[in-house]
């Protein structure tokens, strides 16, 4: 099932980013950091980033992100950074401020004194419980949040301590904006997002959760990361092949799995579009920078083919900078890049 991979590209972990945070400092998780001294600066990758320009006199960006911390995607190249110093205002998903991390925790949990433990069936419970103890986490410290909550945190499991020593790249981005005093905001609200979530029904979120254990324990019988593959397709830039990753698992006669990805991809999608064309269209001389998962970009419904519905000019990037600019070369503040040639 590849709902797993849409959580880790797209939608769900910009939620559990910041609930992991916390439950590490108010829990105890039994976790070996490493200190800012003992972290490795080295770094082998360069990121061919998705990164295109929406055309026009005062032109705007959308970024594409994977929602982790792993180093090697917060090793960009220059013409993210410039297009970002070049425009007035970063959209992230939904803002990345302390307000926020409140408000998703309060939402995230279980309301009317019900525990995790009273719904879940004993040998879901007990299976779970097993999964968390190879991990160093028990069952009980997780009993005041809902069940697709304990589902994407599964995820993550493994990403624990780079989420603990780095920013995510969508806060790393957020906090480039704020710290040279851009105007930042969310494309979507918290809420939206949390909401998507708690309207599938129980036995929805336990069939999410017993699949998504079946995949995190074929991961671990054969030693391999569930993100791994993401994010060397995210490092190379290499669109086509994320939509693969992302679409393998997903059973288009299954009910519940088109369900999923039309609530969290399409059906936001559309939303992001109409509120994108809103802010350029109100704001004329406002450029924006968009930083929304690489899963909300390909396809029919993405938002590159969904602004190009609507009239607009929508250019990918390339990252090696020019010597001169010629007529067809990108310029971003003031400097030049290569257009991008489809691989």
């Amino acid at each position: 099932m590849g709902l797993k991979k849409i959580f880790v590209i797209s939608t769900g972990l910009i939620i559990i980013l910041m609930l992991i945070i916390t439950a590490y400092l108010v829990l105890d998780w039994d976790l070996n950091l490493k200190s800012e001294e003992e972290k490795d600066d080295t770094n082998e990758y360069t990121i061919n980033p998705l990164l295109w320009r929406i055309e026009g006199d005062n032109p705007s960006y959308l970024f594409g992100t994977v929602h982790l911390a792993d180093e090697s995607v917060l090793t960009l190249p220059d013409v993210v950074f410039e297009a970002v110093n070049e425009v007035d205002a970063v959209y992230t998903e939904v803002k990345m401020d302390q307000e926020t991390q409140i408000l998703t925790d309060q939402l995230s949990k279980l309301s009317g004194g019900q525990k995790l433990e009273d719904l879940l069936p004993k040998d879901v419970a007990n299976r779970l419980d097993s999964y968390l103890k190879s991990k160093g986490i028990s069952l009980t410290l997780l009993s005041q949040y809902k069940i697709w909550v304990i589902t994407s945190t599964l995820i993550l499991l493994d990403e624990i301590i780079n989420l603990l020593n780095n920013p995510t790249l969508d806060q790393y981005i957020w906090n480039i904006a704020t710290s040279s005093g851009k105007y930042t905001d969310g494309i979507e609200t918290i809420q939206e997002q949390i909401g998507i979530f708690d309207s599938f029904s129980i036995e929805e979120q336990l069939d999410m959760l017993n699949k998504t254990l079946d995949e995190l324990e074929n991961y671990d019988n054969i030693g391999k990361s569930l993100t791994e593959d993401m994010l060397n397709a995210y490092i190379d830039g290499d669109l086509d092949i994320l939509q693969d990753l992302m679409l393998s698992g997903i059973d288009k006669n299954d009910e519940f799995d088109m369900k999923f990805f039309n609530k969290s991809i399409i059906d936001r999608n559309l939303n992001m579009t109409k509120r994108i064309k809103q802010l350029i269209t109100n704001n004329q001389d406002t450029q924006y920078f968009f930083t929304i998962g690489a899963a909300h970009y390909y396809g029919e419904y993405g938002l590159v083919a969904l602004l190009e519905d609507e009239g607009y000019t929508v250019t990918r990037v390339e990252f090696n900078e020019c010597d001169s600019c010629d007529i067809d070369e990108t310029r971003i503040n003031e400097r030049c890049y290569e257009p991008y040639v489809t691989k």
